[in-house]
Formats: C-alpha cells, sequence, structure tokens
C-alpha cells in the first residue's frame, strides 16, 4: 500500500485539471495502482477537491506564505492521514507531517505546532476530566501521537511552572536540598557543601581582586591627570618666560641702536647729548620691573 503516493497524483491532477480530468474511474485506477482498498481515496478526494476549489491556483502556490486559519475539514484530514499512514507502518511522525504540509500548501512549522498543540490540549483536558481520549473537532476516537523528533519551536505553556509549589524561606529551601541531597547514591553531602564553600570563596576573593583592579585604575589615572596638569603649568611658565627674553633682546637691540646713532653724531652733538645717554646707557627696565644694569 502507498497512499502517499496516490494522494500525490491526485493532487497534481486536482491542480491541472486542463490536462487530466478526476474522475471515478480515475481514483479506482489509483486505489488499484497503489494496492489500496476500494473507497480508500473517496475521502481524501472530498477533502482536496473543496480545498483546491476554494482559491484560484496563484493562491495555492502562496498558500504556504500565507497564514490561513485551520479549519476543521483540514484537520480531519491531517488527523485521518495520520491514522493511515501509520497503519501502513510508517512511524516517522516529523516525514507524515512535512506529507501533510504539502498536501494542503501549508508550511512544515504551521502542520507542526498545529499538530502538537491539539494533542496537548487534548491531554490537558483529558487530565482534568478523566474522560477517554476524545477531540471535539475530531471525529475521531483515538490520535497517534507516535513522535521521533522533538520541535524546539513548539511554545510550551509556561503558567506550569508558576503554578508550582515553590519554597519561600531559605531555610525551607536548604532544608530541602540537604534531604533531596542525602537520598542519592554516591553523593556525599559534606563533601558537595565544601566544594560549594569553596566555590563561594573563589568567587569572593575573584570579587575583591577585581575592586582592588579597579582602584589601581583609578589610582593612575587620577595621577596621570595630575601630571598633564602639571606639564601644562610648566608649558605655561616656559611660554611667558620666552616671551620675557625676547622683550628683552628687542630693547637690547633698541638700545645698540641708539648706541649706533650717538656714536655716528659730531663731538659737538655728543657733548650735548653725553648726559641723557648716559642715563640711557646705564639701565634698561624690562616690562616685568627688573633692573639691568649694562654701564658704569
Amino acid at each position: 500500500m502507498c497512499l502517499k503516493a496516490a494522494l500525490f497524483e491526485m493532487k497534481e491532477a486536482l491542480t491541472n485539471q486542463s490536462n487530466k480530468q478526476v474522475t471515478d474511474e480515475f481514483i479506482q485506477n489509483l486505489e488499484t495502482k497503489n494496492d489500496l482498498s476500494p473507497g480508500t481515496l473517496v475521502y481524501y478526494f472530498n477533502h482536496l477537491f473543496m480545498f483546491y476549489q476554494k482559491g484560484s491556483k496563484s493562491t495555492l502556490e502562496e498558500g504556504k506564505k500565507i497564514n490561513r486559519k485551520w479549519s476543521k475539514s483540514e484537520i480531519d484530514f491531517m488527523f485521518q492521514y495520520i491514522l493511515d499512514r501509520q497503519a501502513e507502518g510508517c512511524l516517522n511522525i516529523t516525514e507524515i507531517l512535512d506529507e501533510i504540509g504539502q498536501l494542503l500548501n501549508r508550511g512544515y512549522q504551521s502542520v507542526n505546532y498545529k499538530y502538537y498543540s491539539l494533542v496537548k490540549a487534548q491531554e490537558k483536558q483529558e487530565t482534568k476530566s478523566g474522560n477517554q481520549y476524545h477531540f471535539t473537532t475530531i471525529q475521531r476516537p483515538e490520535i497517534p501521537v507516535v513522535s521521533t523528533e522533538v520541535i524546539r519551536d513548539i511554545p510550551e505553556p509556561s503558567q506550569e511552572i508558576n503554578n508550582q509549589t515553590q519554597p519561600e524561606d531559605l531555610l525551607d529551601i536548604l532544608s530541602g536540598l540537604i534531604t533531596n541531597v542525602q537520598q542519592l547514591p554516591g553523593i556525599q553531602l559534606n563533601n558537595l557543601l565544601g566544594s560549594l564553600y569553596q566555590l563561594t570563596n573563589l568567587a569572593l576573593q575573584n570579587q575583591q581582586v577585581v575592586e582592588q583592579v579597579e582602584a589601581i585604575k583609578s589610582e593612575s589615572q587620577l595621577e596621570m591627570v595630575n601630571l598633564k596638569n602639571k606639564l601644562m603649568d610648566k608649558e605655561k611658565q616656559l611660554l611667558m618666560e620666552k616671551k620675557r627674553n625676547d622683550d628683552l633682546q628687542m630693547e637690547v637691540a633698541k638700545l645698540a641702536k641708539e648706541i649706533t646713532a650717538f656714536n655716528k653724531l659730531g663731538d659737538a652733538a655728543k657733548i650735548q647729548n653725553l648726559k641723557s645717554y648716559n642715563q640711557r646707557l646705564n639701565y634698561i627696565i624690562d616690562n616685568f620691573g627688573i633692573v639691568l644694569q649694562v654701564g658704569s
């Protein structure tokens, strides 16, 4: 038996009716060709025919990209196909869900999430009520749950974790820990607590080292700032001394020019201006009030 091959050939015929008309004879030939019981494909034909008649070809091609709402017909189709495929001997639920996605033009993740969410909802309802396993939207008393792969993308309910009783007192937590450890074979409570104590000591030592390193960094940064400020002060002082030296050189240059001019005067002119030149030659007073004696 090969239900998969028969349905994929039926899908191709339904989506390309211009090339081949799907008739009762065509369905019977598919059943005979794939060694299926008479009437097996009628159920699937009705679902697929209604599904493919709802939209155009372009809609079907883009079906995997559109977040379509699941219909009851699609859900019935999915679980009936799972039952029949597992009856044939295919126990890989991942492979079966992928085939359903291709037949219904849906993505694998969509089919996977829908399947497991329905199964988990039914399991939760069964736990509360204690009734026999039953889906309200599926006319089947049983649902296969054989799986060979764990899908991590399936959202897990978080309320169960939050609703669990958590000890609020630290003493209760420690008491429970000690009790549990004592019941575990091969684990010595003293060794376990000693190891935890050593780990906490190492953690504290590491924290102290980190704090010391941070303190050293802070001191180094502060020292660098102080050195930088001192260097800036020295640079300012050097600029001031350079300016004073430049001003003094200018005064000396002026005095040299006056001496040259005095020497060029005649004897009578020298005698007339000798007193004033003599005073100017004796002292040079710079801009900072320092008196420099250059002659007598």
